[in-house]
């Protein structure tokens, strides 16, 4: 039978994708979608735990990564034309953009956060490792040593720097999709700019090494997509029912933890792979690539049966939908927290739960646009406008509302608590003050 040369992947976000193995970026691309690392992208919720609170968020990572790499051959296309060597950093660019989330694990950021780990490093060493992934890529003729170098384009060590910067940074092709499909996802309209107005107003600045926002147009587009960050991250990544799905997972997996780290007690069932990721031991490349959601909620179905009771409820209440309660704390005074959660405790113990598996505080923040700060551990890039007539300047320094933006305090504290004492959180609340 005849295989065509092109495939088309029919996306919600930006219809048609079509790859064509003629092109020979584009048969590298498909090939590495194929991988079965690339695959098991299609097993990992790109929004962790939200389905719980938005029944469409069901989309996956597989999904969001090669969207990531249409937006990225969008911008390669547009930036071709003025950009001396682009056309040849096309297939790194592209692969880059593709590969950038292969390291997720089960529920995406939500086990990272709850365990430590890091999903770039994952992918560097999924990418490095000995995989498909690989394999496809050191076939790749054109570019020799594709794989490694792709590993510097996530680490940031690349040069030119632009080229990290197409797919991570303040303004890139990942955040471009993600917003645009979080939003399709769950639903709401917060996520929505004009995407193209963005890719066709950004240009190199190769002397300084950076991309820049040309025009205004240009930059009322990329306001709107910073404002649209600000909102995802307000309405949606911390709404409260998400917090509390993820406080819930989180002290399921505290609770595993500790089962797996007493030997006087017997274990509950995991195999070895979630052992050791529990455990924060050393995990191959081939172990960590066994995880994903599928093979961590059939560890929950599991543990819903389990002898130990606080690990079988939990385990019942995350399949079952019966989440955590979570109610915001107007205050930053750690003395009132203390005590807010001190009387929560007492409240879950005289209902016969274990306060430590059953209440706490989880404290959101983020920062919807940060300019370069030097001093920082991990210093943004910032986002650089040149206007009309001719000057560039960093974003919040010609925009009164980014500016604002910079400036807000977005950070949050709330207490966690299960549906049992929702009826006593009146108590709780008297010990907050009244502005």
């Amino acid at each position: 039978m005849h295989r065509t040369d092109k495939r088309t992947y029919l996306d919600p976000i930006h219809q048609d994708i079509v790859l064509d193995r003629k092109d020979p970026a584009e048969k590298l691309i498909i090939d590495l979608i194929d991988t079965e690392e690339f695959q098991r992208l299609r097993r990992i919720h790109q929004l962790g735990v939200s389905y719980f609170t938005f029944q469409g968020a069901e989309g996956s990572r597989f999904t969001h990564s090669v969207g990531v790499m249409h937006v990225a051959s969008h911008l390669v296309d547009a930036l071709k034309e003025i950009t001396p060597g682009m056309a040849e950093k096309r297939p790194l660019i592209l692969a880059s953009a593709l590969l950038h989330d292969i390291g997720h694990g089960p529920f995406s950021h939500v086990t990272e956060k709850i365990l430590g780990y890091d999903h770039e490093d994952w992918s560097c060493r999924i990418i490095a490792g000995d995989t498909g992934v690989r394999k496809v890529l050191d076939s790749f003729q054109e570019m020799p040593g594709l794989a490694d170098t792709i590993v510097k384009v996530l680490k940031k060590t690349y040069k030119p720097k632009y080229v990290s910067h197409i797919v991570s940074s303040q303004l890139d092709c990942d955040r471009f999709d993600y917003l645009l499909r979080d939003s399709y996802m769950t639903g709401t309209k917060y996520g929505l700019f004009a995407l193209h107005r963005i890719l066709r107003s950004l240009e190199i600045d190769e002397d300084n090494d950076r991309i820049l926002v040309v025009g205004e147009k240009g930059q009322i587009a990329v306001e709107d997509y910073l404002f649209a960050r600000y909102s995802m991250y307000a309405q949606v990544y911390y709404h409260r029912k998400n917090l509390s799905a993820r406080a819930l997972l989180a002290n399921l997996i505290k609770r595993v933890k500790q089962i797996l780290a007493d030997s006087s007690r017997p274990v509950c069932f995991a195999d070895e792979a979630t052992s050791k990721w529990f455990l924060g031991a050393n995990l191959a490349v081939n172990e960590y690539l066994q995880l994903d959601d599928i093979q961590l909620m059939y560890h929950i179905k599991r543990w819903a049966d389990d002898p130990d009771p606080i690990l079988a409820d939990l385990s019942s209440r995350f399949l079952h939908r019966r989440l955590f309660k979570a109610i915001r704390i107007p205050s930053e005074d750690s003395g009132l927290v203390r005590d807010i959660e001190k009387e929560a405790r007492r409240l879950v113990k005289e209902k016969g739960l274990d306060p430590d598996y059953y209440t706490g505080i989880e404290s959101t923040g983020f920062r919807p646009y940060d300019y370069y700060r030097p001093s920082d551990e991990h210093p943004q890039t910032n986002i650089m406008v040149r206007t009309e007539g001719g000057i560039t300047s960093e974003l919040s320094k010609v925009s009164l509302a980014i500016e604002a933006l910079v400036k807000g305090n977005y950070e949050s504290t709330w207490l966690v608590f299960p549906d049992e004492i929702q009826d006593k959180i009146a108590v709780i609340k008297e010990l907050i003050p009244v502005h």
